[in-house]
This record gives structure tokens, sequence and C-alpha cells, in this order.
């Protein structure tokens, strides 16, 4: 009986570690992100890179830009200081009104894409960029993409922008 009970005890510690590890994110989309499985960025791109086949990731990134409009994407930065921007699978969304700057657990896929001039003048207009900005665009560009299928975010980041 004993070794029940401690058998019993150990899965219930084992369990509440896992979900204060969790403690403070705010989960977006239909997939669970596992974080105890999550890469870096750079991790995340090396091992595409190398096999593009396997393309299913979780990794974590700090946000650097939101969709102004209705939070269908994100973009975060790679090593090389290209952007990669994320979007999310069946057009759920984040707040618009998420924190730059905050780490973010994404689950989904990576993919190259090519990204035509009026698209990337739509995601600036969405990420409210100047229009110099905007008018710079006049080639379309093949970039690494991602769809996520799932976010975890610090939940206090999605209440309010400072």
């Amino acid at each position: 009986m004993r070794i029940i009970y401690s058998g019993i005890l150990f899965l219930g510690l084992s369990l509440q570690s896992c979900s204060s590890s969790k403690e403070g994110l705010k989960h977006y989309g239909p997939s669970a992100v596992d974080t105890n499985k999550a890469i870096s960025m750079a991790e995340m791109v090396k091992q595409f890179n190398e096999n593009p086949q396997a393309n299913t990731f979780t990794f974590y990134a700090p946000i650097v830009n939101v969709c102004q409009s209705a939070g269908c994407w994100v973009n975060v930065q790679k090593a090389d200081g290209d952007l990669m921007r994320i979007r999310f699978k069946d057009h759920f969304g984040i707040p618009p009104k998420t924190q730059t700057g905050n780490v973010a657990y994404f689950h989904g896929v990576a993919y190259y894409d090519t990204i035509s001039v009026a698209l990337q003048k739509h995601f600036l207009e969405d990420g409210h960029a100047p229009q110099s900005e905007i008018d710079k665009i006049t080639e379309p560009k093949i970039e690494l993409n991602f769809q996520a299928d799932g976010v975890l975010i610090n939940a206090s980041s999605s209440e309010k922008k400072k």
C-alpha cells in the first residue's frame, strides 16, 4: 500500500510541477504547446535548413511585431537579423495589444514561401509601418515562414500595451 501511495504522491507532484511551468502563460490556437519540447529560434532554423522534411517544431522567441488589425500574425527575429513571420493556422489570432519583446512559444510548421509585393505591403500596413517603408516594396521575395497551430504568451503581455 505504501508503494502505491508513494507512486500516487510522486505522480501528483510531477503533474503539479508541469502545470506550474505554464503558470502565467495564455494559450491560443487549436493545438497544445509543450514548453518542455521547445528549442531556440536559431536551433529551429538550423534543424529546418538541414532537413526541410522534418518541418514540425516547437520553439521560443521574443515577439518583435504584432498585426495591429487582428492579431493574425507576429514577427520574430532570426539570428541573421531578418524577421520571420508567424501566421496562425485556421486564422486564429492573438490580441493585437500583445506587447513586443516578450518571449512566446510556438508550435507548428516551418516552410519557405514566395511573398508577393501586394502581400508584403499588406503586412506592413497591418503593422502600422510608415508609408515610406511600404513604398520601398517592389519585388516578391522568398522567405522562411511558420504556420503556428498553438501559441503560449505571457498572459499579462496580452492585456495592455505599454
